[in-house]
């Protein structure tokens, strides 16, 4: 019954993503040096989807979300807990800190931070539903599934972003 809720979940914010990803971003037009930043960023995303480990096994898991994919890998597990966030879910975070894939910094590292599940980017939020408490998490997130393609809040559109942070608690 809870894996059938949580299915319903994602469900639920895949649908709502599609929904709401028809807007704007349809209509803009590129500068060649914003289409080639654009590229730059997909093209970064490309190569960790298809990075392997020393083993031969990707390096990134991968989380389908709404034609997109937002990619994430342990870098450290200090426990076996099994609880995950839910969409309703409030989570807390230790040291994330957001960077742009040429590594400059956009979110500098916050300590401890909370946010609801509800108001996190559709890539991020993604990502939390698959992992558990006191893991430490490297997560590259899409335009399409981050700020999308306007300049937002600093952020260039067309940006990948990559956080890293540990699942601290859930509420």
């Amino acid at each position: 019954m809870k894996a059938l809720s949580r299915y319903v979940w994602s469900l639920l914010v895949i649908m709502v993503m599609g929904f709401t990803s028809c807007g704007d971003d349809d209509e803009l037009q590129f500068s060649e040096e914003q289409l080639a930043y654009i590229n730059k960023n997909k093209e970064y995303i490309w190569e960790k989807k298809a990075e392997k480990d020393e083993k031969g096994e990707l390096r990134y898991k991968q989380v389908d979300m709404g034609g997109d994919t937002a990619l994430y890998r342990i870098i450290q597990k200090e426990n076996d807990w099994t609880t995950t966030p839910r969409m309703n879910s409030v989570v807390y975070l230790l040291g994330l800190e957001g960077k742009f894939i040429n590594g400059q910094v956009f979110q500098n590292k916050l300590e401890k931070s909370n946010f609801p599940m509800n108001s996190i980017i559709p890539g991020l939020s993604g990502i939390l539903l698959n992992i558990h408490l006191d893991e430490t998490v490297e997560a590259i997130i899409p335009a399409s599934l981050g700020y999308g393609y306007k300049d937002e809040r600093g952020i260039p559109g067309g940006s990948t972003l990559i956080f890293t942070f540990t699942l601290d608690k859930v509420e």
